[in-house]
This record gives C-alpha cells, structure tokens and sequence, in this order.
C-alpha cells in the first residue's frame, strides 16, 4: 500500500488545516494511501518530519502556510535527492502566493486530490546564503509584514493584516544603495526601496507576474528591482511599470532572469524568505537550485513546460534590463 505523511500546522490561517483535517484524510483514503498525521507543534516541526520520516514515505504532504511549505522543503532538501519524496500542498495560511503559481484549486477536498494525485513537476528552489526557500527571497518595502504581523491578527483579519501593518510604512520608506550582479555579467546598482528573487508569478499581492515568464524548471529565478521614488511622478512610473511590466534600463523597475544573483549592500539588509525571516547581511548571494524537489501541481500546470524561456528579458519590446 502507498504511504504517506500528513504535515499540517494547526496555528496556520483561520485554523482551518485542524478543522478540515479529516476531510483531507478521507480523500487521501480513498486514493489508496495509509497515513500517518504529524501536527506540527513549534518552529521547525515540518522540517523536522520532513527530513526523519520524509524518506520512509510515498508521498509528504504540508498543510499551512508559505512558512509550513518552505519548512517542508527544506528537510527534504536535506536528504539525498534518491531518497526524496514526492511533495504535496494544502494551502491553509494567509496569503498563500504559491498555491497561484502551483495553479491548485481552492475547495479543500480538491486540494487534497491534487496533493495526492495532482501533476508531478520538478520544480526549482533557491538558497539565499545557504537558506532554503521555495518561490521568493525578497528585502525592503513590507517584506517584514508577514513575520513581524502576530499570527493572531492574519486570522481575525486576513490579506487585511498585512496592508494595516504595511500602511505606516509609506511615510518613511528605507532604501538601500545596492550593487546588484548577475550571471552573464549583468549588473545594475542604485538606492532600491524593494527587490525580489522569485519563483511565482504572484507575491503578497504588491508583484503579479504573466504565467508565459515563469518558468519553474527553467534554471533561473525573475528578478525585479524598485528604484526609490522621489515624487508623485516616481511613484506613478513605478505603478506603471508593474503594471505593464515595461521594465526599462535604469527605469523605475527592473527586471531581468538570473540563475546566481549577488546583492552587495553598505548596511546589514534584512531579509524575508517564502514571507519568514530570512537573515541580515550586508552581502547575499541568492543561487538557484535546478529541478531539486517534485511537487503535485493542478493540471493547467503541466502546460506551462513548453512556455517562453525569456522570463521578464522579454516582457515588452521596451524591456531593455540593466
């Protein structure tokens, strides 16, 4: 019989994991599955399963947040990759960003089918100075909302608690003077109020990127930069370009696809990893790792295989990254 590992934090969200816990078992059930439950109980719990049981099962599948998610995927990164297993998600947290990309439904008894029977894809991750993370690694403008916001208020609130918590933050935007290098020789530097290194096409809702320029197997993370604005007009061609996505040379947005990224920075920047802390340093050597873990995905994503290779290089005529 097929085995597999149920690893679901019942803090996440509205505490729904917990309370449709046994709707998920009963899908599984019926696939064919014995289960073993793991509630996760403090930080670090999920990697912890992940990397001790994970190898002795089919099948793992998370139940949380992007947090509970990027836990998974980093103990199972610790295992040598024959002995990793095949990963599934239930999106059960707040915001949920990379449930969009997998392209995963919403009613949880298909989320349970698609976690247990979904499309299998190898999937890039990254390592942001040898810290895992599964879709982003990203500094600057509301980054810290998401682990700084009390878990408290995201379930009484929702996608809610993160535009109150990010709200003060306009009257007095930090910047960072950065020297951004990539492979193929590419580099830019300027006084950035945002940059991201992702996997996704969607981020916290501030970045939504086409699906045809992202790839998640492809080798190579989008990258997008945002200039400090000094008026209303900079803050308008900065409203434009991400809506557009016209992410010209020393413009108010950048955007370019990297494999290996560098961030070289005059003061420690902190940084958020898959919306968990992620580390302080003043230099950050972010590294994609190709095609390291399977995930079930829903089905429209297996189409994705065969889309453009340009990433955000060729998302306008007028993209010309610096």
């Amino acid at each position: 019989m097929k085995k597999l590992l149920y690893i679901y934090n019942p803090a996440a969200g509205r505490k729904s994991a917990k309370i449709n816990l046994s709707d998920a078992l009963e899908v599984f059930t019926r696939q064919g599955y014995e289960i073993t439950v793991r509630p996760t109980q403090a930080r670090g719990d999920a990697a912890a399963a992940a990397r001790e049981q994970g190898p002795d099962f089919d099948r793992v599948v998370c139940c949380g947040g992007d947090g509970t998610l990027n836990e998974t995927v980093r103990g199972v990164l610790e295992l040598p990759r024959e002995r990793r297993p095949v990963l599934g998600y239930i999106p059960a947290g707040t915001t949920n960003d990379f449930s969009r990309t997998l392209e995963l439904p919403r009613t949880l008894p298909e989320l349970a089918e698609v976690a247990g029977e979904g499309v299998l894809r190898d999937i890039d991750v990254g390592l942001a100075e040898g810290n895992p993370f599964t879709y982003v690694a990203a500094f600057g403008l509301f980054t810290d909302v998401s682990y700084s916001t009390p878990q408290v208020n995201k379930n009484l609130l929702g996608h809610f608690a993160y535009v109150l918590e990010g709200m003060g933050k306009l009257s007095n935007i930090p910047s960072y003077h950065m020297r951004v290098s990539a492979d193929g020789g590419r580099e830019t530097e300027g006084d950035f109020i945002y940059g991201m290194v992702g996997n996704t096409v969607s981020v916290g809702g501030l970045v939504s990127l086409p699906r045809d320029k992202v790839l998640l197997d492809d080798g190579r993370f989008e990258v997008i930069l945002i200039r400090r604005p000094e008026n209303g007009k900079d803050w308008q061609s900065i409203l434009t370009a991400l809506t557009t996505l016209e992410l010209a040379q020393d413009g108010a947005v950048t955007g370019f696809a990297a494999s290996e990224i560098t961030f070289e920075c005059g003061q420690s920047t902190a940084w958020t990893l898959d919306g968990e802390f992620g580390g302080e340093q003043a230099v950050t050597h972010v590294k994609n790792l190709p095609q390291s873990i399977t995930i079930a995905c829903g089905p429209g994503s297996a189409e994705k295989r065969t889309a453009s290779k340009d990433g955000l290089a060729g998302a306008s005529k007028s993209t010309q990254p610096s």
